[in-house]
């Protein structure tokens, strides 16, 4: 990433960078497809359903990131105007 230029994306794609989830959200996850795989006709489908999931959930943690990131950043600018 250059220093010069900001970028949410590259910043998560950092190796340095690891992704927190929470037991609750992996508790989720597991009941989730735990019910995919209660309720498909075979492996097929419920393989298909998890990677569309999976895709679901990164594309969502990017999104909560960013809006943190964001909140975060305003906070600091408001409180240095003080």
């Amino acid at each position: 990433m250059d220093n010069n230029e900001f970028s949410l994306d590259e910043l998560l794609r950092c190796s340095e960078f690891s992704r927190y989830e929470s037991m609750a959200t992996v508790d989720a996850m597991n009941d989730f497809l735990k019910t995919v795989k209660e309720n498909t006709d075979g492996e097929k489908a419920a393989e298909k359903i998890k990677r569309d999931c999976d895709d679901l959930v990164y594309c969502t943690f990017h999104d909560a990131f960013k809006q943190g990131f964001c909140f975060a950043m305003k906070s600091v600018k408001f409180l240095l105007k003080s």
